[in-house]
């Protein structure tokens, strides 16, 4: 019964993916990927010969847990086809052209007969699931195939449905992972299976990664200037409402880096017109005496928080807060929205440290940033606390490599 009602559910997104395609973009790039996403397979495993290591991620905050784990393994196995699949759009449209992938694709919608013909025609060897995404046909076909199916960077939360009198459904699909890496003791503690690990988060070794090997850009350079500057990462309109009467007030000699979320222009010139301060965009030539640059083009982010005295971070005022970690690792104290950062074990760890402050309004911002700034060596100490902080928390990639390892060469028993 369940099963069906799911099947039913699966059907009814499907109708409401072609309907939203009419007038919402994102809703069309998803339903135009599901057009073509068996062109591509198929292209791609007719003919494939090699073992291949599926990994799935929902979207881009997934493929960001998911990426050391691909190239540790890429780099260990260099002769196995490595397939990296997303649902989102957002995830894929960015990371479509990822080196470090053999191909990248859509994964099909789930049902019995799109995920019975994925698995017969890429035939993969092992399959990883990053952090969410428990789609029952594919993961009872994995089973049914006897395929190793490990699932990482996971985090489970009392609330969620596993953990419900009705969950049982979801429950089940826990049986057919192989292994479960999880990011905290209190995960495992709910779980309570014998294949769990409790690995930590693998976005600790990503961002590390970032930090050993620096990125340089010389529009970045030339814009801050040897000036301080302070990110903002992943920025909303609520966000924006909250930091504009900062940058207004010229309280802080900063230049400010501002990275939105999704790129809008129309967006980033209501920005611009509440802004007093001469705005640039990274996309143009750099305007002379600007203070504000807008990065209006995708794939810096990571690498902005390089020398930045402080971080904001958007989307805790809405759906979610953004990857903390990312500013974390080079030092920055961050800020972000007080609505929704709870769920975000990194966050809750940053704040307990004194690390990271969630605020509700350009007040608190503005008393929060100045406690800090005004102090010289706390502002320092700080900026050492966050780096150890994230330093303490990596290895996660090398727990589940250790596993892998075991499963042998092609990826099974």
């Amino acid at each position: 019964m369940r099963v069906c009602l799911y099947s039913f559910v699966l059907f009814l997104y499907r109708g409401l993916i072609r309907f939203a395609a009419l007038f919402q973009s994102k809703a069309k790039l998803m339903n135009e990927g599901q057009i073509k996403v068996w062109d591509g397979l198929e292209k791609q495993f007719n003919s494939n010969a090699r073992p291949v290591a599926w990994f799935h991620t929902a979207s881009m905050g997934e493929f960001e847990q998911g990426r050391p784990i691909i190239e540790a393994y890429k780099k260990e196995n260099p002769t196995h086809f490595i397939l990296v699949t997303f649902f989102s759009p957002s995830g894929y449209e960015v990371r479509k052209n990822y080196a470090g992938a053999d191909f990248v694709s859509y994964l099909p919608l789930d049902g019995y007969f799109n995920s019975s013909r994925f698995l017969d025609l890429v035939k993969p060897s092992l399959a990883f699931f990053v952090k969410y995404e428990f789609w029952h046909y594919y993961l009872t076909g994995l089973q049914k195939r006897s395929i190793p199916t490990v699932l990482v960077s996971a985090i489970f939360r009392p609330n969620q449905v596993f953990f419900m009198w009705y969950g049982g459904f979801y429950r089940r699909l826990l049986d057919c992972f192989t292994h479960l890496f999880v990011q905290d003791q209190a995960s495992a503690d709910l779980l309570q299976r014998s294949n769990v690990t409790v690995a930590g988060d693998t976005r600790f070794d990503r961002v590390l990664d970032n930090l050993k090997n620096p990125i340089s850009w010389d529009l970045l350079t030339d814009f801050v200037n040897n000036s301080e500057f302070m990110v903002v990462g992943s920025a909303w309109q609520a966000d924006m409402d909250v930091l504009i009467p900062i940058i207004n007030s010229k309280k802080y000699p900063f230049k400010w880096v501002i990275a939105p979320h999704e790129i809008h222009a129309e967006e980033l010139k209501s920005w611009e017109d509440k802004i007093d301060l001469t705005v640039s965009y990274s996309k143009g030539p750099l305007r002379e005496n600007a203070d504000v640059l807008f990065v209006n083009e995708v794939g810096r982010l990571a690498n902005l928080y390089r020398g930045a005295s402080f971080a904001y971070i958007g989307g805790a005022f809405g759906d979610g807060l953004h990857n903390t970690l990312e500013a974390a690792v080079f030092g920055p104290t961050v800020f972000f929205g007080h609505k929704n950062y709870q769920k975000f074990k990194e966050a809750r760890d940053l704040i307990e440290l004194g690390l990271a402050f969630p605020i509700g309004n350009s007040a608190e911002l503005d008393q929060a940033m100045r406690v800090i700034y005004d102090d010289d060596q706390n502002f320092v100490n700080k900026q050492v606390q966050s780096r150890t902080f994230v330093q303490l928390q990596a290895g996660a990639t090398e727990r589940i490599m250790e596993f892998v390892r075991n499963l042998g060469v092609d990826g099974r028993k």
